[in-house]
Order: C-alpha cells, then sequence, then structure tokens
C-alpha cells in the first residue's frame, strides 16, 4: 500500500497580512502609514514577480467592496499609489498587463454575481466607484499614448453608476468634477474633457446638480472647448432665464414633481442626507465671479445672485410647504455662504421666507429647527464681529423682513440678535443705517395709530440702543469723528421728534410723519432722550457737548417758521428761551478759550443746557433755576476773586432741586456737578443737605420741604424707565444697595402697606359699617320702595362710596409722600459720599458724623437706613494712615464724640456708632495724646449710663474659665452679663443647664483676659498703665507682652459676642501703639486671632502696612 505525498503547504507573508490589515485601520494615521509601507514593499525596485504585481492588485481592488468605510479610504489609497509606480510611466506595462486589462480586472473584481445580499451588492458598487476614482486620480490614464477607449471605459463606469445607483449620483459627481480640475491644472489633450462633457448628456446627467457643476467646471475653465448644444439656453445652466429650471434641479425634486418630462429614466438619490451638496458651492462661486465691479453696472446673461436665491432657496427650500429637511439644506446654505460669500451678496441672503423662518424657529426651543437657527444667527456674529461693516447689513435684513413688524425681532425671538449687532457694528456703517431706522419712525407703513404707535416704539427703543451701544462699544472710539457724528444724528432725531411737528416735508430731516405723531409717542422720545442724555453722563467724558447739541438743535426749531413747538412761547418764556440761548453760546465759547476753568464752565454748560431742556419739559421752575444759575456764574466765574459764600450755597440749592425731580438724568447730573463743585462747598452748603436728611418722611415733611402745593413723587415707576429703559451701566453705587434695590424696596412698601394711617383700621370699619347698615335697609324695604325711595338709596349708597374714595386716597397721598421723602434723602446721601470722597482728610467732613447716626435712627426707611450707615462706612475706610483729618478745634471734636455717644444710647445703629466713634478717637490720638482722659471718661460714662439700676437685685451667675490649677472663678450678676453679651444671654436663657444651674464654663478661655472683662462689665474700662506696673498689676500670671495680650482679650469679646468690649481692647491698644514699640510677634497675633473685614484686622493693615 503506497504513502500519500503530503500537501506542500503555501508560505504566507505574515507582513503583507498585517499591512491589509492596516489599511483598514479606523485610525486615519494607521492607515497612512500601511499605505507607505505597501509602496515600498511593492516599487519597482524590488523587482516583484508579476504573479506578485497581480495578486496585490486583485487584494487591493477587492478591500475596495468592504464594507467598513475606513478600508475604502485606505485601500483606495494604497490603489492610487500602486497604479501610479507600475503603469504611471508612458507605455509601461507592468508584469505585461495593459490598463485595458487593468480595467477588466476592476470590472471583474467589483462584479455582483449570484444571488447576494442587498448590503454586499451596495458593497460592490461601492468598491467600483472607489477603484474608478483610484484610476483617474493616479493619472495613468491621461498620457496621449494610451487608448482612447480606457478613458471612456472608466467614464462609463462612473455614468453607469451615477444613473443605475441614484444613491451613487452625488459621490460620481464628485470624481467627476475633481477629474475636470486634475485635467485643468495638468493640461492635458482636451479630448479628455471633451469626452467628459459628452458623457454626462449622453447619460442623461445634464440636468442633475452633478451635471451642473460639472458643466460650470469645464465652461470655467475650459472656454475652447465646445459644448453639447440644445442643453442650456447659450449653453450657460446660470443663464438667467434658466433660473426657474435651476432651481428644480437644486431643490433635487422627484420625477413626479418634474414638469417638462425630460430624462424619466433619472431619479432622485434614494434618501435625504443632512449635508449640502457641492453643487451650491459651484454655483456660489460662479455668481460671486459674475459680481460687477462696485458702482459699476454690467450688462450680464448670468442670473443675478438675488434672483437666484429668491427662487432657488427662498421661494423652494424656506417655501411654507417645505418639508423640515429642505428648510434645514437653506439653513445650512446660509451659514455657508454668508461667511464666505462677498459682502455685495449678503443683503440678498435675507429674504422674507428666510427670515420668517429663522424667526420662528428661534421663537421656541420645542421647533425642530431651534438648534440649526441658533447655528444660523451664531454665522451672523461670527463675521459681524470679524467685519463690523457686515453688521449693518445683517440689522437691514432682519429689521425690514420681520413677520410682525408690531414686535421686534428680538421680541418675537426671545433673544438679543438686533441689540448684539448693534454692538458690534462700526460707526462709519451705522450711519449709513440710521436713515431706514428714521425712515421707519416717520413712516411705520400703517394708518392706525395704535399700530402706528406700537411701531414706533420699537422703533424709538432700536434708536435708543443704538446710541447707548455706542458709547458702550469698546471697540470704537467715542471721540472719533464718525462716533460723534452718529451719536449727534440720533440725538437729533429724538430732539426733533420729541418737541416739533412738521405740516410739510423739512429739507435737512426726514419727512413729515404719517400718520402725526401720538402724545404717547413724542412722550416716549422725550423719556428715551433723557435716558440717552443721562447714560451719556456716565459714559462719556464730555457730557457737556452732547446736551447743547440737543439745545442747538431745538433752539434752532424754535425760529425755523416750518418747525411747530409743543411749547407755546408766551410771556415770560418768550423772553427767556433767547436770553438763555445767547447766555449757552457765551458760556460754551468761554469754556473754548479758557484752560484754566474748563471743569467749572464745562459744569455750566451743561446745567444750563439741561435746565433749558427741562422748560420744554413743562417744568414750572426751570425759569427760576435758569436765573439761580446766571447768578452762581456771576459769582463763582466772572467775579470769582470778590465773591462771598452766597454762590456755592445758592449752587447747592440748585443741585438739590435738580434730584428732586423723577428723572435718573438729573440725579446724574447733580452727581456730576457736585464732583466739580465739592471743593468749593462750605458748612452753609452742607447744612442744606443736612436739612434735608431732617426731614419728617410724612405730608407735614413733604409741605416744609416743598413750598408749592405740588407733590412730587420720586417714585421709581414714574422714573424714565418706566417707558421701558434699558440700562447698560454697570451700577457704581453702594455695594450693599443698588438703585433696583432702592426701587424694589419702595415697591414693596407700597404694596406691603407699610405705611398706614394710625387710623385706617377705624376708617376701614365705619365704611363697612355705613354699608352693611344701609344694604341691609334696602332688603328690608325692597318690596315697598318705590323710585323715589331707590333713587335715594342709591344716592346713599355712592356717597358712602365717596367717602370711603376719599380715604383712600388720603391714605395714598400719604405713602407717595414718604416715598418722596425717601428718596429725596437717598439722593443727598450719594451727593454727602461724593463730598467725603473728596474731603474726608477736613474738619468740616466730621461735622457729617451726628446727621449721619441720627437719620439712621430717626428714619423709617431701611433703604435711607442702608445708605447712610455705607456712606459712614465709606467715610471710616477713607480715613487711613495718613488721611486722618486735622483738626483745629480739639473741644469740638470732643463735643462730636460726645455727641455720638448720645446717639448710640438712643438706640442708633450700633455699627455706625462704633465707626464714628473709633474714627474720631482716630483723630483725636492722630493730632495728640492730651484727648486721652477726655475719650477714657466718654467711654466710661456711656459705659455707666447704659447700666440698669435694678441689677443689683438680679440673681447672680459664676463663671468658671480656665483648667487645671489656673482656673478662677467670678460671680457676676445675670441681668449684667446678658445686657452686655448675645453669648451669655443665650446660654442663660431657656431650659440650657447653665440656665437651671447659674453656672457657665469657659475651659477653653484665658483667666487673665477674662479678669478684664469684669470691671469693664461694672465700670466700663479698663487702663492700659494697669498692665504695666503699681500696685494693680494683673499681669503677674501672664508670660507674654502686653499687645499680644490685648489681642488676647479682643478675641475674647469676639467669643463673647460683645462688640463695645472689643472697641474698648482696640482702643487700648491703639493707646499703647503710641506709648510702646510693638514687636513683629504682634503682627502676625493680631492678623490670625482677627477675621477678615474685622476692626482689629483693619487697625494692623492701616498701622503697620502703610
Amino acid at each position: 500500500m503506497s504513502k500519500k505525498r503530503p500537501r506542500a503547504q503555501p508560505t504566507v507573508d505574515t507582513q503583507l497580512v498585517e499591512l491589509y490589515d492596516d489599511l483598514a485601520n479606523e485610525n486615519e494615521g494607521i492607515r497612512i502609514k500601511a499605505a507607505e509601507a505597501f509602496s515600498i514593499k511593492f516599487s519597482t525596485a524590488n523587482n516583484n514577480s508579476s504573479q506578485q504585481i497581480s495578486e496585490a492588485l486583485r487584494r487591493l481592488i477587492r478591500g475596495l467592496c468592504s464594507s467598513r468605510y475606513a478600508a475604502r479610504l485606505g485601500f483606495s489609497v494604497a490603489l492610487t499609489e500602486f497604479l501610479f509606480q507600475h503603469w504611471g510611466i508612458p507605455c509601461s506595462t507592468t508584469g505585461n498587463l495593459q490598463i485595458s486589462q487593468l480595467i477588466d480586472v476592476l470590472v471583474k473584481q467589483t462584479e455582483v454575481t449570484g444571488k447576494v445580499a442587498g448590503q454586499e451588492e451596495r458593497d460592490h458598487h461601492i468598491g467600483r466607484v472607489f477603484g474608478a476614482r483610484a484610476f483617474i486620480q493616479s493619472g495613468i490614464l491621461l498620457h496621449d499614448d494610451v487608448p482612447a477607449n480606457a478613458w471612456d471605459r472608466i467614464l462609463d463606469v462612473i455614468y453607469e453608476a451615477a444613473k443605475n445607483k441614484p444613491w451613487l449620483r452625488e459621490m460620481c459627481g464628485g470624481i467627476l468634477y475633481e477629474a475636470a480640475q486634475m485635467i485643468s491644472e495638468a493640461d492635458h489633450d482636451p479630448r479628455f474633457i471633451r469626452n467628459l462633457i459628452n458623457k454626462v448628456v449622453l447619460f442623461g446627467l445634464a440636468k442633475t446638480p452633478e451635471g451642473v457643476a460639472i458643466w460650470l467646471k469645464v465652461q470655467k475653465h475650459f472656454p475652447k472647448v465646445e459644448l453639447p448644444t440644445g442643453v442650456w439656453r447659450d449653453e450657460n445652466p446660470i443663464h438667467k432665464k434658466e433660473k426657474s429650471e435651476l432651481a428644480k434641479i437644486m431643490k433635487e425634486t422627484s420625477i413626479a414633481e418634474r414638469s417638462d418630462g425630460e430624462n424619466p429614466e433619472i431619479l432622485q438619490k434614494g434618501s435625504w442626507t443632512p449635508k449640502l451638496h457641492f453643487a451650491w458651492n459651484v454655483i456660489l462661486a460662479e455668481l460671486d465671479r459674475e459680481i460687477p465691479a462696485e458702482g459699476r453696472k454690467e450688462k450680464s446673461k448670468t442670473v443675478r445672485f438675488k434672483d437666484f436665491w429668491q427662487v432657488a432657496v427662498d421661494e423652494h427650500l424656506f417655501a411654507s410647504t417645505s418639508s423640515v429637511e429642505r428648510k434645514y439644506w437653506g439653513f445650512l446654505l446660509f451659514q455657508q455662504w454668508f461667511g464666505s460669500a462677498s459682502r455685495l451678496l449678503l443683503p440678498a441672503l435675507f429674504s422674507p421666507r428666510f427670515v420668517r423662518c429663522l424667526t420662528n424657529q428661534l421663537a421656541s426651543k420645542e421647533r425642530y429647527l431651534h438648534v440649526a437657527a441658533e447655528k444660523t444667527v451664531k454665522s451672523i456674529m461670527t463675521r459681524a464681529d470679524l467685519e463690523p461693516s457686515v453688521a449693518s447689513i445683517a440689522l437691514r435684513g432682519l429689521l425690514a423682513n420681520t413677520s410682525d413688524q408690531n414686535l421686534s425681532f428680538d421680541i418675537l425671538t426671545k433673544t438679543k440678535t438686533v441689540e448684539r449687532l448693534m454692538v458690534l457694528g462700526d460707526d462709519s456703517s451705522l450711519r449709513h443705517f440710521v436713515p431706514e431706522l428714521c425712515d421707519k419712525l416717520v413712516r411705520p407703513g400703517v394708518n392706525d395709530e395704535k399700530d402706528a404707535t406700537a411701531r414706533r416704539q420699537i422703533t424709538i427703543d432700536q434708536l435708543t440702543f443704538l446710541l447707548k451701544s455706542r458709547q458702550s462699544s469698546v471697540k470704537q472710539d467715542p471721540h472719533s469723528s464718525d462716533s460723534l457724528g452718529l451719536t449727534c444724528h440720533l440725538l437729533e432725531v429724538l430732539a426733533t421728534y420729541s418737541y416739533f411737528s412738521m405740516e410739510k416735508s423739512h429739507p435737512n430731516l426726514a419727512d413729515c410723519p404719517v400718520p402725526p405723531m401720538s402724545e404717547r409717542t413724542q412722550e416716549t422720545l422725550r423719556s428715551r432722550l433723557s435716558t440717552c442724555l443721562s447714560f451719556i453722563l456716565t459714559r462719556n467724558s464730555s457730557p457737556a457737548f452732547f446736551a447743547s447739541h440737543v439745545v442747538d438743535v431745538i433752539l434752532r426749531h424754535e425760529a425755523d417758521e416750518r418747525m411747530h413747538s409743543i411749547l407755546e412761547l408766551k410771556g415770560t418764556l418768550g423772553e427767556t428761551i433767547p436770553n438763555a440761548r445767547t447766555f449757552l453760546e457765551n458760556i460754551h465759547n468761554q469754556a473754548l478759550s479758557e484752560s484754566r476753568d474748563k471743569p467749572t464752565l464745562h459744569a455750566f454748560e451743561l446745567l444750563y443746557s439741561l435746565t433749558i431742556l427741562q422748560l420744554y419739559n413743562g417744568d414750572p421752575d426751570a425759569v427760576s433755576i435758569l436765573g439761580e444759575l446766571r447768578s452762581c456764574y456771576d459769582l463763582l466765574v466772572e467775579r470769582r476773586q470778590t465773591a462771598d459764600q452766597v454762590g456755592p450755597e445758592v449752587f447747592v440749592e440748585v443741585l438739590l432741586s435738580f434730584i428732586s425731580k423723577p428723572s435718573q438724568l438729573f440725579r446724574r447730573l447733580a452727581q456730576q456737578v457736585f464732583t466739580t463743585f465739592t471743593p468749593m462747598v462750605q458748612h452753609d452748603g452742607l447744612r442744606s443737605m443736612i436739612k434735608v436728611l431732617e426731614t419728617e418722611e410724612n405730608l407735614s415733611g413733604q409741605d416744609e420741604m416743598f413750598e408749592d402745593d405740588t407733590v412730587r413723587s420720586m417714585d421709581s415707576s414714574s422714573d424714565d424707565s418706566a417707558v421701558g429703559e434699558v440700562d447698560m451701566t454697570n451700577s457704581n453705587e453702594v455695594p450693599s444697595l443698588s438703585d433696583a434695590d432702592e426701587d424694589s424696596h419702595a415697591s414693596s412698601e407700597r404694596n406691603n402697606g407699610q405705611i398706614q394711617s394710625e387710623d385706617g383700621d377705624e376708617e376701614v370699619a365705619v365704611f363697612e359699617a355705613k354699608l352693611s347698615h344701609t344694604m341691609e335697609a334696602g332688603e328690608s324695604t325692597d318690596e315697598d320702595m318705590n323710585d323715589e325711595q331707590m333713587e335715594a338709596l342709591d344716592e346713599t349708597i355712592a356717597s358712602i362710596f365717596k367717602e370711603r374714595k376719599k380715604v383712600v386716597s388720603k391714605k395714598k397721598q400719604k405713602m407717595d409722600a414718604k416715598e418722596t421723602i425717601v428718596n429725596f434723602k437717598c439722593r443727598v446721601l450719594e451727593l454727602l459720599e461724593i463730598f467725603i470722597k473728596q474731603r474726608h482728610k477736613e474738619q468740616l467732613a466730621l461735622d457729617l458724623l451726628v446727621p449721619l447716626l441720627t437719620v439712621t435712627r430717626t428714619t423709617t426707611s431701611k433703604i435711607v437706613s442702608v445708605k447712610a450707615c455705607n456712606v459712614m462706612r465709606s467715610f471710616s475706610k477713607l480715613c487711613k494712615g495718613q488721611a486722618v483729618p486735622r483738626v483745629e478745634d480739639r473741644d469740638a471734636t470732643i463735643r462730636l464724640l460726645k455727641e455720638v455717644h448720645v446717639e448710640a444710647m438712643q438706640k442708633a445703629n450700633a455699627n455706625a456708632c462704633s465707626q464714628a466713634s473709633l474714627l474720631l478717637v482716630k483723630v483725636l490720638v492722630a493730632n495728640g495724646k492730651e484727648s486721652l482722659d477726655d475719650i477714657f471718661d466718654i467711654y466710661s460714662k456711656t459705659q455707666r449710663s447704659l447700666l440698669d439700676p435694678r441689677l443689683q437685685n438680679t440673681p447672680s451667675v459664676t463663671v468658671r474659665v480656665g483648667i487645671g490649677e489656673g482656673k478662677q472663678s467670678w460671680t457676676i450678676q445675670k441681668k449684667l452679663l446678658r445686657y452686655h453679651s448675645t453669648f451669655f444671654a443665650a446660654a442663660l436663657n431657656g431650659e440650657f443647664k447653665e440656665a437651671i444651674t447659674y453656672t457657665v464654663e469657659l475651659d477653653e478661655d484665658d483667666p487673665q483676659a477674662f479678669r478684664l472683662f469684669v470691671p469693664w462689665l461694672y465700670a466700663g474700662r479698663f487702663g492700659v498703665y494697669s498692665l504695666r506696673d503699681g500696685d494693680q498689676n494683673i499681669l503677674l500670671d501672664y508670660s507674654g507682652s502686653v499687645p499680644n495680650f490685648l489681642c488676647a482679650v479682643w478675641a475674647l469679646g469676639v467669643k463673647l459676642n460683645c462688640p463695645a468690649f472689643q472697641d474698648h481692647a482696640l482702643l487700648q491698644l491703639m493707646v499703647l501703639y503710641h506709648k510702646a514699640y510693638f514687636q513683629p510677634d504682634v503682627l502676625v497675633d493680631a492678623y490670625k486671632l482677627s477675621p477678615p473685614g474685622s476692626k482689629l484686622r483693619q487697625f494692623v493693615v492701616d498701622k503697620f502696612l502703610f
């Protein structure tokens, strides 16, 4: 029996297997390295056999048929390099394989045979297209000696796939488009491109997005190639008369939607993709190229970009009947084209249907395309940020095409798109945008007065925000010519339509308003003008220029017969206005010529301008204020050297009259002007402001403060913000209480009924009793009442309700009176804070301490108390190091300290009293040590006066301090402990162990420190001298230094929550500071013991770091 010959095992190239595996790797870098290694392995220098080359070719083509997308990419790159290496040189036939044979291999290896799954069939078709792409990219088909049928066969492979498999059409079109690009760059024989374009028509793909892109490519780069006729008008797909057909093609309509019946065998591609077709960018590039030079018109048969966008995108993709998918394409087109198109094309993108769709999708997060709409807005902002001139284009497009003109785009979309664009825009381009807004203000497009008022309100808000954005923009210089011109133009528009009406169009302004401006619109305009000037006051260094410009505009229009002022100039007014204009011109000219008094002159110019403006607003006091300002000007400027103190006093009174008005503009005006004139303010001027703080917060106080009978309600609801002011400023007021806090507090007091009359409840009870009695009488006799009795009953009920209305009206007057005085006091406190910041080193500033404490005690409003405390805190913080006020009258300062302690005993704000007391002590000690005894006496008397004489008959408490042998005990009266220390008050209250046993254990505290607390409880003092020498030395058991010990005493006061004891310990430390040298360890101990913001830490920082 013969033995079987063993079968030879085939040799496997493991390196080649790894390369094939790496070509299909998901990592792009690994795929590239594998393709390089494959090229090296099969390079012509390695003398590979024809069988190896044929097998490698077959394996690469088979790899293209993989279902893995990464494998197609990797094998496609390797195949392209492989073909170029072996057949890229003309007349090269590696392994005796001709190029036609290579195509046969491609077709055979990608052919679908037998019954296979649908996905496998798709993979083979895709692999064939990728293989054809590799043949084209390798360039082996574009040599002159290559048979012509080779190029045609590859084209047939691609075109057949595009025709028979619609889902491959875009890929095939991209390959052919790249082939045309490659032929144009390498300057190959025109026959290649001629065959390519002819087959587009032959296979019926000319009127597809892919065919349009290829046609335009050939038309642009091969002008000498004769294009097929009868397809497009003048052989131009973007001909103006082909725009409708082109729009249908780019919409990718199905055969059922086509009406021309052409190419019925060309089907719509299989499924929708969220990716834009590459043909859109080709068309955009061509239309962008066809734009004539700016300012020059050219006759062209090419469709205009605006018309193409209108038909292809706006009417087809953004139509109301379009699907969500097509609208999504529209948003993608806008994002892509807005970011790359020429600036001249951008206005066309904001078509009506697009803006409507964008508005609807932005309005709600529940919309399908809300995220796409947000990305669209982001693309607008991105380019506007890079090119500020684009912002005005976007503003025009969004505002002109908003679906509901009665509401702004930002309101409809709940975004701040328009506001952000106004901020991003530059002054030069926005100046061309303002006339369009003015035109919308003059001609809102409706005749109904209500609708016109609503639309004008939107436009006024946009003009106001535009002006604010120019003053706040960090990219623009507010003093540049463009910025000044834009701001002045906006102010001129607001001023013109605020105070004047026109019967005919004015040559220098917009047309006559149609319909005429309503009173509400003009009131809104005046309010916005005041808002803008108020904003300029806080943002611009030259507010007087803009204020005088507004007044100049008004006065010029006043002299124009074609303009009709809303103010009737009769009697005194007729003489006041011309005189005011002349005086204002004199101030302005003098400010331009002089340099020494420029701040003062600009302040007067600003005050005078805004007073004239207030005159046009109908303020009856404006005329008298103009006279007072002129008197102040004569005293303070014209005759400065001989002027007495009357000028500053009158000037303060004028500023007080300004801040008494319900206007943010005059509030900020007073603050800015007062900053300039603060160095001139003397005691009488301060007395005028203190008098306001002393006013009672009721009707009698209001009658005393304001001589006229008009109730000047300063409620925030009547302020400029009442008509929708958008405040862009960052408040720099007192941190603990902003303007919004004032408004909310005043409103809450009104809403909660905190200002109630004493007999309010009785009046309500009387009203209800009368009404009940009358109604019961009417019900009991209802059946027997005649008409006369019924009328009498009605009259009785009506009289009862009239009486009730009077009661309610009186109560409201009281509430309004309180709010008037409260807001007036707040604004005076703001002026006082300005005064303290500039003149805190002077003794005159100390005169404000007691009035500030008094107002914290007497006011019924928390807002006033908080503001007064903040002013006191600012005063205390400013007096550091060398900034302590220098006093000439020591006795007057001692009296001030006594008055502060009197206020403290009358339950004024404890923190404010403590700050004022320590400030005065700091001033006295800094100006001499002879005041120490007086200081000790004042503090001691205050402590004794606070002691209750009934303390002698109260239970005693045992306090044990320390541990071990050093533990000590004291017996102290319970009420005394609870009165001075909230720590003991809590421990000795309720059912706590200490409250039952009358014993308190302080194991962690120092007995030596507590030994100072005991005499302080009874005498209100302990002296620093008793700590150092003499028979009463209590430091025998303490080994540390006296300053360190006082720091420990202060820390004990923190634990016991006894601020007065803390202050006394700190006072002793201050005294010791002037008598002895402090070792560095005192700094460390004091800093560690004191929490941030405490008085001890502030003392350490003041004395040692400054």
